[in-house]
Parts: structure tokens; C-alpha cells; sequence
């Protein structure tokens, strides 16, 4: 993006030379006919940036940074291109002569002579002739104008539409480390989890033992490789089970602690990495392991809350634990039927397996005899058995807690010492009155179950399922099946009333910031978006430049246009990483989204190449070597602006996307992130150039008519002050 205004001053430059101008005087001349034209086109690139710097949510703060070294990078190019390019030139082209072989040896045709201005065929057989001639052409019928810029218009709209994906939050990234968690029923030893852990590295060892020979043997490695065993791998798009050859690893570990265990692994190719996961899923599966639950997945670049980059929290709220955990089960049952189990993680993770748990139920009528209340058979038990806080004690500014704990209850080096159920209700109980009591004087004990962890969520009783979409389904997708599935469960009764459901986590993340960025659907919530905010600043600008609130309304055409070829190239990139399974999924993320914002600022400069071109042209500021300045018509004026803006034009359409291709089609580590962003600025200025060479010429010449209807006059005055023009000065 730096060097378009370059280009468009350096291009103009030469084309003063080509008119037989000196090298001086093409410089200042050159570059004084683009400066009002390169000014604006630089402030709408940096205007469109202002509404993404206040976006506050994850994307914002990713791309705050880029936008403000954009910001600077252009603003400097502008002085650059005014004070460094025409110096340079005049320098360097000291000992040049060029001539415009398109005139055989005479002056531009369209500055020439009144009858040659009336004449496009005398322009020539160049590219850029034949789009001017077709320009003046159409330019000649209402009709056709009509029709051609309603077509486009319409067009553009209902082509982005039905190639919108659906949205995702942020990329997932391709980062070289796969997680997986192990649940197991409740209860399970050490010893048995370690038996667990050796039947899964049981299926890994070969993988970590091949990864272990890269630093050393070439050969030896490249051959354990090819000795690898294969495993099974689900493919979500043809629905069957290929087998595939993982990479080796490079490192690996398996942890278990407290009934739950997890495991991780490095590929040794940073490109395979799904394929690790596919390893790691088939050695913890249900027959190597029976009576466990078990999932793994690349983790993504981004894990907000634990939870990964597409994940959606389904938060089941209610006041009755048992109706709160009858419903929970049922929704979980129904997701992982649908969906698989590898994709509902729920949190508490045991919610739906009740361990054993003592209750100690206070026998009121004895315990007031006694002068105890609920409160001191409470702090006594738990004074007997794990210990009771009864304080704190304060050195400095830390707080150290003060327990009172049964000298029975820990040996003599301070560890708890297991005491059996049925001996709890010998636990003395010290009376007011100085007696001692055992506990089941004054209480009855029930041996029952209960939940073994208790999440709430604003201080309410809470089970989260955390469920992750299959590699490639966009979060958005997957937020409406989930919502369509809870509200067919509440139909059936599956929920009942009491119990509420909410989505959290990435989903609601998503949308806030699609309500940000695009608005909520409402009209104020469009006119509070950051894309309403762009294309007014830009409007705005592009009004006081021109002074003119027409003008830029042909200019803004080639927004839509811009869309439609930035949704095309991005559809393009999805089914490309849809056919390769070691890319990551393409999908329009909010990234992506801020794609389409800086489209705003970059596109309409080549239309406002072309409109103050034309205006130029019909004002008679048009420079030529013999002096003369002649105003020309507005339909001769607009073709003669293209012919001559077609090169620039084209010339700065190639280099920014040639500097964006590498980043779309071979991006490196961590640069997948602005793939998709890539994408829509690449595909948004092939597919609005192309086009705005017509549309925008022929929206113009419709504009310039209306004003002429509105207001009777010429829609520009020709300049009628020769002290004024190039040559007097």
C-alpha cells in the first residue's frame, strides 16, 4: 500500500515526458495534476482505520497495532510521493527523452485539437483506448447506463449475500501441540490409572522412539518413519474412516491426578499436527480403556477461559441440583449422540456421577437440650475430621490460616490418617454444660450420594457443556443448530421451565463483536457499527475534497463491488483448505470481518483516481507541452480520464496484490491468522478494478447529469482564469 501514491506520481510523471514535456517541467506538472487525487485516497485509507482502533474485544487488540503502522507508513508515502518522487525524477530523467508512440511522433490525440477530442478513434489501439472508447460508448445511452449500474449494484448485493459463510470467531491457527483429557469413573487408585496411562503409551512409544532418531541417523529416522503403524482417522466431510500414518513425536506426557488424566504430544512435522490428534484419539479409545470418557484436539492459538478458539458454552442454571442435573444429562446425551462425545466437554466433568457423601442431620429437640446448636455439631465435626478454621493470623501482609484439627486425626508427621464410615458417629461432642456426647446422640448420620463439585454461575447452581464443532463447521452454524436442538428439548420437556440455558464463551464473544463491527441487525445497531462508521468518515471526507455531495456517491459504488470479489476469494480459500486436511479451516472469522473495513479505504482509490481525472479534464486543468488548456465535455472528459488513469490504476492494483498473495497462499507460522484477511483484500480489488473501470465512469456521467437537472447549470464550470492554469504560473 506505500507505494501507490508513488506509482500514481512517478506514472503521471512519464506520461508528461511521453507529451514531450522536460523533465522538470513534467515533475512539478506531474505531480501538481495527482495531488488532490492522492491526498484523498491516502485520508480515506487512514479515516477508514479510526472506528477499528476503538474495537475493543480480542480482535480489536490483534490488529490495533497493524492499524496504527499502516496509518503512519501511509501518511509518510503521501510526503514521500510529493516532495522525494518529482525531485528524483527531474534528476534522474535529466538525459531522458520520451515520446507517446500511441500519437506516432504528435501530441496525446484527446489534447490535440477540438476535432481530435471528438474523435476517440484517434486515440488509438492501446488496452487503455479500447476501454475509453467503450466507456464513451456506453456513456452515450441512458438507458444503457441505467441498466448497467442497477445490474452491478444488485448484482454485487445479492452475490455477496450468497456467498457469505457463515461467521467464526477467531482462527484456530496451526499450532504444534495436541491435548487430550482421560475421565475416568470415580474412585480409581493410582496404580489403576498408572495401568491406564501404560495401555495408552502402549500405542505412542513407537511414535516418540522414531521421533527420538531425528537429531541422530538421517536414514534410520526416515526409515522408522515409513515403519510407523497407520491408525483410523473419521473424515467429517465424506463421513467414513481412512486410515492415515501420523509423523513422529517429539515430545510426549501422560498426567493423572485427582480421577482425571490428560496427555500431550509435539509433531515432529509442524504440519501434520491434526494427524497427532488422530493418534492420541485412537490410543485413549473406549476398548483400550473401558469404562473411561476421552477426547483430544489440536489446541488452537487462542484459548480464552479454557476454552478453545470455536467453542460454544451451554450454561444449564437452576435453584433444584437434581432437576438441574437430570436436564444437563439429557442435553449432554442428545449433543453427543449427534455430534460424538469428543465434542461435549461438561464442567464439573463428574457432574452426572454422584460420589459418596455422609450426611450429618442435627436432631434438634436433643441438641437444644444440650445448649448445641446447628452451627457448633458443625464446626465440631469438621474440627474431627479435616479440620475446622477457626481464624486467621497476620504477619506483615500475609494472612496465615489457623485450623483446629483432632490430634487423632493426623500422624506424627502432620498427614491425614483415613478414619472408617462407621466409626464417625463415636465422635465426641462437648456440651455447654461439660458433658461429652457421641454424635449420634444429637444427630442422625445418612450414607447417600451427592454431586462431587458444585459450579455456579452468579452465585446460581450451574452445569457448563462446552461444545467444540468438528474441525471445519463455523461457529455461527453451530450456534444455530445448538439453539434449535435446546429450544426442541424444551418442547419435549427434556428442560423443564425452571431450568435456564444460556450460550456463552467464543459465541458470545462472536457477537459482540459482529454487533461491533456490523451491527445487531437493527437500524441503530447499523448506524453504531464500525462499517457505518467507515463509510461515513469516508463519505464525509470524500465531500469536503470534492465539495461536492454527489461526487462520492460514484465513488462509494465500488464498495459493493469490493465485497463481492472479497467474499468470492474468500469462498475460494474455504474449499481449498476443505480439500487439504493439514490446512486450517478457512472460515469468515472476525478477522476477516476487518477485512472488509479496510476495503472501505483502499478500493474507492482508483475511482478517485478517475473522478478528479474527469473533473480536471472538464474544468480545463489539463496540461499539455504547447500550454493550451481547452475544457472538454463531461462524456468526453470521463473516457479521456480512464484511458489515461487505466495505467496507474492497474499498476498499483498489482503490486498490493502482489504483496498480499504470499500471505494468502503460502502464509507461514502464525501468519494464517490474516490468510482469510489476505483473501478479501486481495479477491475486493481484482474484482472492483476490473469492474470500476465501467461502473464507476458510468455512475458519474449520471451524477453529472442530475446535477445538471438540479440545478440547471453545468455540473463543473470550465476555468476561466488563465492566471490560475499551470502555464501562467
Amino acid at each position: 500500500m506505500v507505494v501507490d501514491n508513488a506509482i500514481v506520481v512517478l506514472e503521471n510523471i512519464f506520461r508528461h515526458m511521453e507529451m514531450g514535456q522536460t523533465p522538470a517541467s513534467a515533475a512539478y506538472r506531474g505531480a501538481r495534476e495527482v495531488w488532490g487525487a492522492i491526498v484523498a485516497s491516502t485520508l480515506t485509507t487512514v479515516a477508514v482505520f479510526l472506528p477499528i482502533l476503538y474495537v475493543e474485544e480480542e480482535a480489536g487488540q490483534l490488529f490495533r497495532d497493524i492499524a496504527l503502522a499502516i496509518c503512519a507508513a501511509v501518511l509518510l508515502s503521501l510526503v514521500t510521493s510529493i516532495t522525494v518522487i518529482p525531485c528524483a525524477a527531474n534528476r534522474w530523467f535529466r538525459n531522458m527523452v520520451i515520446k507517446d508512440k500511441r500519437a506516432a511522433g504528435k501530441e496525446a490525440p484527446a489534447l490535440a485539437g477540438q476535432n481530435q477530442l471528438r474523435d476517440p478513434s484517434d486515440w488509438g489501439r492501446s488496452p487503455s483506448a479500447l476501454v475509453a472508447r467503450m466507456v464513451h460508448f456506453l456513456t452515450g445511452s441512458l438507458l444503457a447506463r441505467l441498466v448497467l449500474v442497477a445490474v452491478f449494484a444488485f448484482g454485487s448485493i445479492y452475490g455477496s449475500k450468497k456467498l457469505m459463510p457463515p461467521t467464526d470467531y477467531l482462527p484456530a491457527g496451526n499450532r504444534n501441540i495436541v491435548f487430550g483429557m482421560i475421565f475416568t469413573p470415580p474412585g480409581y487408585s493410582i496404580d489403576t490409572m498408572a495401568s491406564l496411562g501404560e495401555r495408552v503409551e502402549k500405542d505412542v512409544r513407537p511414535f516418540w522412539e522414531a521421533g527420538e532418531l531425528k537429531d541422530g541417523d538421517p536414514a534410520a529416522y526416515e526409515q522408522a518413519c515409513e515403519d510407523l503403524p497407520e491408525v483410523p482417522a473419521f473424515n467429517w466431510f465424506t463421513n467414513e474412516i481412512d486410515m492415515v500414518r501420523p509423523p513422529s513425536i517429539d515430545n510426549y506426557f501422560f498426567v493423572g491426578f485427582n480421577g482425571m488424566m490428560f496427555h500431550g504430544a509435539i509433531s515432529s512435522d509442524p504440519k501434520r499436527v491434526v494427524d497427532v490428534s488422530t493418534l492420541l484419539t485412537y490410543a485413549s479409545r473406549a476398548e483400550n480403556m473401558p469404562g473411561t470418557f476421552a477426547f483430544s484436539r489440536q489446541l488452537p492459538l487462542f484459548n480464552l477461559s479454557g476454552a478453545s478458539g470455536s467453542s460454544i458454552n451451554i450454561e444449564l442454571v437452576g435453584d433444584d441440583m437434581e432437576e438441574l442435573t437430570t436436564a444437563a444429562t439429557n442435553a449432554y446425551m442428545a449433543l453427543a449422540q449427534e455430534y460424538g462425545y469428543t465434542t461435549v466437554q461438561p464442567s464439573p466433568a463428574n457432574f452426572n456421577v454422584p460420589g459418596p457423601e455422609l450426611r450429618v442431620v442435627l436432631d434438634r429437640v436433643r441438641a437444644s437440650n444440650l445448649g448445641l446448636t446447628t452451627r457448633d455439631v458443625g464446626l465440631a465435626v469438621r474440627a474431627l475430621g479435616d479440620g475446622a478454621m477457626v481464624g486467621e493470623y497476620r504477619i506483615g501482609g500475609d494472612a496465615i490460616d489457623l485450623t483446629m484439627i483432632d490430634r487423632n486425626a493426623i500422624d506424627e508427621n502432620g498427614r491425614p490418617v483415613s478414619r472408617p464410615l462407621h466409626t464417625l458417629g463415636d465422635i465426641p461432642i462437648a456440651t455447654p454444660g461439660g458433658q461429652v456426647v457421641p454424635l449420634t446422640s444429637v444427630a442422625i448420620l445418612n450414607q447417600t450420594s451427592a454431586p462431587q463439585e458444585i459450579d455456579r454461575v452468579e452465585e446460581r447452581r450451574a452445569i457448563t457443556l462446552q461444545f467444540t464443532p468438528e474441525q471445519g463447521k463455523p461457529l455461527e452454524q453451530a450456534m444455530k443448530e445448538i439453539v434449535e436442538r435446546i429450544d426442541g428439548m424444551r418442547r419435549d420437556g427434556v428442560i423443564p421451565p425452571a431450568v435456564e440455558t444460556s450460550l456463552a464463551g467464543t459465541a458470545d464473544k462472536l457477537s459482540a463483536v459482529r454487533r461491533a463491527l456490523l451491527g445487531d441487525g437493527t437500524v441503530l445497531g447499523l448506524l453504531g457499527s464500525r462499517m457505518f462508521l467507515a463509510l461515513l468518515i469516508v463519505y464525509l471526507l470524500m465531500c469536503v475534497l470534492f465539495e461536492s455531495f454527489l461526487y462520492p456517491l460514484a465513488i462509494l459504488l465500488s464498495v459493493p463491488l469490493a465485497t463481492l470479489g472479497g467474499f468470492a476469494a474468500l469462498r475460494a480459500v474455504f474449499l481449498w483448505s476443505v480439500l487439504d486436511p493439514y490446512m486450517p479451516m478457512q472460515n469468515l472469522d472476525v478477522l476477516t470481518m476487518l477485512g472488509f473495513v479496510i476495503l472501505i479505504g483502499v478500493v474507492v482509490n482508483n475511482a478517485i483516481l478517475i473522478v478528479h481525472q474527469a473533473l480536471n479534464f472538464m474544468r480545463g486543468e489539463s496540461e499539455t507541452s504547447s500550454g493550451s488548456i481547452q475544457a472538454l465535455p463531461p462524456r468526453l472528459a470521463i473516457a479521456e480520464s480512464v484511458r489515461t488513469r487505466l495505467r496507474p490504476i492497474l499498476m498499483s492494483t498489482f503490486t498490493s496484490v502482489g504483496g498480499m498473495l504470499p500471505l494468502v497462499l503460502m502464509p507461514g507460522s502464525g501468519s494464517e491468522l490474516y490468510r482469510g484477511l489476505g483473501s478479501v483484500v486481495v479477491g475486493g480489488l481484482l474484482v472492483s478494478t476490473i469492474f470500476t473501470l465501467v461502473l464507476v465512469p458510468l455512475l458519474f456521467s449520471l451524477v453529472l447529469d442530475l446535477k445538471k437537472v438540479i440545478s440547471g447549470v453545468p455540473a463543473v464550470q470550465p476555468n476561466a482564469n488563465p492566471a490560475s492554469s499551470p502555464q501562467a504560473v
